[in-house]
């Protein structure tokens, strides 16, 4: 079965059925970006499907499609921001293990991180394209207001860049001197390690939440 038909189904249903749309989609492309590798790819990928779900969810919905698309857009800003924090901690564990960095593998991560908001933002985007011209002309007005007012995803980035621009600096040097061979493996599976921090973020965010059938206290 293609994953991302069922993501586009999935989030098709929830425009036509969530009374909370933004916690909705975050939650489903969390659920999404959980079961894949966290790379830029993975994420592009996941944020097309949803995106293409939401607009089908929007056109056969009798929902103000402005309000709709808004709700979405910030529900997948928000998972996106979680997975930024992943890639964020990954690194600062990896700079953790001696100092032995390689210097390709950071300036990688880093370079993918530095282009992630972009990235996000041309899916939906691309998404779009499939969609009515209302809803292009929709889609457009919400992401000029993101231009505007920047993404959580885009203020992380920056947070992470400003603080690992040094430690990649400090880790070429280090590099130099001495060469950890478990630093160096970590390095290598980076996004499996981002990959379960962000399972790890995301955890709390299912607790307390009342099992079907269950009465809230």
């Amino acid at each position: 079965m293609d994953t991302d038909e069922v993501l586009r189904g999935m989030a098709s249903q929830a425009v036509k059925q969530s009374e909370n749309l933004r916690t909705a989609v975050r939650e489903l492309t969390l659920g999404a970006l959980r079961g894949r590798e966290l790379t830029v790819r993975e994420i592009k990928r996941v944020v097309k499907a949803v995106t293409e779900g939401v607009n089908l969810g929007a056109a056969s919905s009798k929902v103000d499609a402005d309000l709709v698309l808004g709700e979405a857009f910030a529900g997948m800003d928000e998972a996106v921001l979680k997975a930024v924090q992943a890639n964020h901690l990954a690194l600062q564990q990896l700079a953790a293990q001696g100092q032995s960095l390689r210097e390709s593998h950071l300036k990688k991560a880093l370079d993918e991180l530095d282009r992630l908001e972009d990235e996000f933002v041309g899916a939906v985007k691309d998404a779009t394209k499939k969609g009515s011209k209302q809803l292009r002309d929709q889609w457009a007005s919400v992401l000029q207001r993101t231009q505007t007012g920047g993404t959580e995803t885009a203020a992380e980035v920056e947070r992470t860049l400003e603080e690992f621009s040094d430690k990649m600096r400090d880790a070429v040097r280090q590099q130099r001197r001495t060469a950890l061979k478990a630093a160096e493996v970590m390095a290598e599976n980076f996004t499996t390690l981002a990959s379960g921090i962000l399972i790890g973020l995301t955890e709390g965010l299912q607790q307390g939440k009342s099992k079907p059938g269950e009465k809230q206290p």
